[in-house]
């Protein structure tokens, strides 16, 4: 299945996208089928909402309305935590600053900076040196504590595209990160949320960014450093991850910023992440 989030914002319903050869594609208004599934929060993972879309997607009077020309907003609604992996893919770290890392970089990302696949990405006044980060990115879909890397991936909901946007030159002034990557609209997310099911193996995937249709990253996943069920495993040791949470794997080589020239965003830039079979978003600058 494929999660999405439709509506204005801050408006956004729960939806399933419907797809059939040669037919439109459709929204399943969850909502409008069943009330109590109100929204893909914390709440609906925890009461085994996810088992309920396929009995929704059978049933006869199905409630669809067209996706064409229809917003589509972040695929779960606003997260507990965005924890973030820096510098795991192997060309990255060697363009960062040559430094492969013995154990996983761990930062956070603010959990208002999430935003739409489609919605423009804002920058700060003053910020002149600002990058896209293309990433895979995992929900977490029950309380895991503690787990077992052998059974990491039983705890993932799904898997979709974030774009780690970041402020270069705050997260250098600050000597830390959180800053310069939690600025509003510094984290678009979708443009679904696909179950494992439709994903296959999350470590063999195709991962790009784009700027004015100029390629700058173009990799693949098998280039992390620390796999997803090494990075579940090690982060629950410690921090107990609660369904919505959202893990973004890193970004691979190719950064704006280590290209010389640099090649970072300005306003009326048109930004393009995608990710194999979890789709792509279109971000203006602004």
């Amino acid at each position: 299945m494929k999660l999405v989030r439709f509506g204005e914002p801050g408006r956004e319903r729960p939806g399933v996208l419907v797809e059939a050869a040669g037919a439109p594609p459709m929204i399943l208004d969850v909502r409008g089928m069943a009330y109590d599934l109100e929204d893909y929060n914390e709440d609906f993972f925890r009461r085994f909402g996810m088992a309920r879309l396929p009995g929704l997607l059978s049933e006869s009077g199905r409630k669809l309305v067209p996706a064409a020309g229809v917003r589509l907003g972040p695929p779960v609604a606003r997260p507990g935590k965005i924890i973030c992996l820096g510098k795991n893919y192997a060309g990255h770290a060697r363009e960062f600053d040559a430094k492969v890392p013995p154990s996983p970089i761990l930062f956070d990302k603010a959990a208002t900076a999430v935003t739409g696949p489609h919605d423009p990405i804002c920058l700060p006044p003053g910020a002149a040196v600002v990058d896209l980060e293309a990433e895979l990115a995992l929900v977490i879909g029950r309380p895991a504590s503690r787990v077992a890397e052998d059974r990491a991936l039983e705890y993932v909901a799904g898997y979709m595209v974030l774009n780690d946007v970041t402020d270069r030159a705050a997260q250098r002034a600050d000597g830390q990160w959180f800053r310069g990557k939690s600025p509003d609209t510094f984290c678009p997310i979708g443009p679904w949320l696909a179950t494992p099911d439709e994903v296959g193996d999350p470590g063999n995937l195709r991962i790009e960014s784009r700027v004015n249709g100029v390629l700058l990253q173009n990799a693949n996943t098998t280039d992390m450093i620390f796999k997803i069920p090494f990075l579940i495993a090690y982060i629950s040791a410690t921090i107990t991850l609660l369904p919505g949470d959202v893990i973004a794997t890193g970004t691979p080589a190719g950064i704006g910023s280590a290209r010389r020239p640099p090649l970072t965003l300005h306003p009326g830039d048109a930004v393009e992440v995608a990710v194999e079979k979890l789709g792509r978003q279109v971000n203006a600058v602004q």
